[in-house]
């Protein structure tokens, strides 16, 4: 496996939250949540390249290629209940990953939870054009907050992280393909009260993407609110979870395929 970091402690869980990390981000954002969640619940990290353990690896730009080898990956989940859990870029391609396995698959997730996010197919279309230079791109870290600013004046740092944020943003500027269906699954939308990227109105359109089954939670903090508010958010995610998909149910039975993704 390439693109999945699984970190469960488990063999058999009863079910599984996969999580994209925003723009210019890696999977290990999400490794803690495996040691706060009951162990029953597999947490599996989406692992883009350019960054993180795939730091050595060029980038991809386009979300066509990222959904094409990513849902490869993604169908072999299937063998449990599965949560879709994106922090903003990683929700508009939670989003678009939802529909490629529900139309290409046979396979719909059972909850998508979307954090920081306005819906992609939302018009007008959030410009993301204005970011995608070097300048730009340093421009859209000062917007979303939360880097420091010693950060921001680190060269070497900046060279490290600007080709995966510029590709990614890349990827936000592009419209999604063509299939415009709902998901048709229930969606929970995750949003920071002082997040200056989000407008809650907008936010409020991923209701249409969902099977009738949607609400929103807020939370006191800017964009990057899963950091400064963890336990509040893996609260939510567990009773969402539970509303959703009731209890969490026993593991499957041990004679259905399991999977296993490369370890961090």
């Amino acid at each position: 496996m390439t693109w999945l970091r699984d970190w469960s402690h488990r063999g058999h869980v009863a079910l599984r939250v996969l999580c994209l990390p925003g723009a210019g981000t890696a999977a290990h954002t999400f490794r803690r949540w495996s040691r706060l969640l009951p162990a029953e619940i597999g947490v599996v990290g989406v692992e883009l390249p350019g960054r993180g353990s795939r730091i050595d690896e060029l980038p991809v730009h386009s979300l066509e290629e990222i959904l094409r080898l990513l849902s490869e990956e993604v169908a072999e989940l299937a063998d449990r209940p599965l949560v879709v859990f994106g922090h903003s870029m990683g929700a508009t391609v939670g989003a678009e990953l939802c529909r490629t396995l529900g139309r290409e698959r046979g396979f719909t997730p059972d909850l998508l939870i979307a954090a920081a996010c306005e819906p992609p197919r939302l018009t007008p279309h959030k410009d993301y054009g204005r970011w995608l230079t070097e300048q730009g791109a340093l421009d859209f870290l000062r917007h979303v907050g939360a880097t420091p600013p010693e950060l921001l004046a680190d060269e070497e740092y900046m060279r490290m992280l600007l080709p995966a944020l510029r590709a990614d943003l890349t990827v936000l500027a592009t419209r999604p393909p063509a299939e415009d269906r709902p998901l048709g699954c229930p969606v929970r939308v995750y949003l920071g009260s002082s997040d200056p990227g989000v407008c809650p109105d907008r936010a409020a359109h991923w209701r249409a993407e969902s099977n009738g089954d949607f609400a929103v939670r807020t939370f006191a903090s800017g964009h990057f609110f899963l950091q400064d508010q963890m336990s509040e958010v893996l609260a939510g995610l567990l009773a969402d979870v539970r509303a959703t998909l009731g209890a969490v149910a026993p593991p499957a039975p041990a004679h259905r395929p399991e999977f296993r993704a490369r370890p961090l």
